[in-house]
């Protein structure tokens, strides 16, 4: 099994390397350490796992997903977060995520996931479905991933270009954005965010 290992931590990818080596039938041909890597890597590349860390550089995670699902259909996801936010974790499953796990689990415990995920049962851990309900969000999907790219610097015809809409969809998502967690700055969103545990 061919795996591709996204996380902008090269000391945490080395880790799960040496885990997933224990594992003969496991092969790790690729490491991505910003999400702009990742689609130029599943082209090159013959991909059947991806274990993607949500918070990276170089795009908006979730958006990343949802597009290696929808133009790879055979391709499996694992995501990890180190976010406990109910919401990011939303994110992720509505994204189509085959597993949602917390940076926090075991090395059983993942290599366990990813045995599940193979055999096409999809996985979320009893703690990360905790939050996911108990999360109450009115923000849409595309309204996260504009947040996080707010948060991340990016301008709105950079945002566009991610998210493949127009700059004026962009503007209208940031205003819903600004009116729903009732802000009028970036300085008040970010802040915000830091609040809700969205970043």
């Amino acid at each position: 099994m061919n795996i591709l290992l996204a996380d902008d931590h090269a000391i945490f990818r080395q880790g799960l390397k040496l885990l997933l080596q224990q594992r003969g039938n496991y092969q790790v041909v690729a490491e991505a350490g910003s999400l702009d890597q990742v689609q130029a890597l599943l082209q090159q590349h013959q991909i059947d796992l991806l274990i993607l860390d949500y918070h990276m550089p170089g795009g908006e995670s979730s958006a990343v997903l949802a597009w290696c699902k929808q133009r790879y259909s055979a391709l499996k996801v694992i995501a990890l977060t180190g976010s406990a936010s109910g919401i990011n974790l939303k994110q992720l499953q509505d994204a189509k995520a085959d597993a949602v796990l917390l940076k926090d689990c075991s090395g059983p415990e993942l290599l366990n996931s990813i045995a599940q995920v193979m055999a096409g049962r999809v996985v979320v851990s009893a703690e990360v479905q905790q939050q996911i309900d108990s999360c109450s969000s009115e923000l849409t999907a595309r309204e996260l991933q504009t947040a996080q790219l707010i948060y991340q610097g990016l301008s709105t015809s950079e945002m566009a270009a991610q998210l493949n809409l127009s700059a004026k969809t962009v503007d209208k998502h940031r205003e819903n954005l600004m009116r729903k967690l009732e802000v009028n700055n970036v300085v008040q969103l970010i802040h915000k965010m830091q609040l809700l545990k969205l970043v």
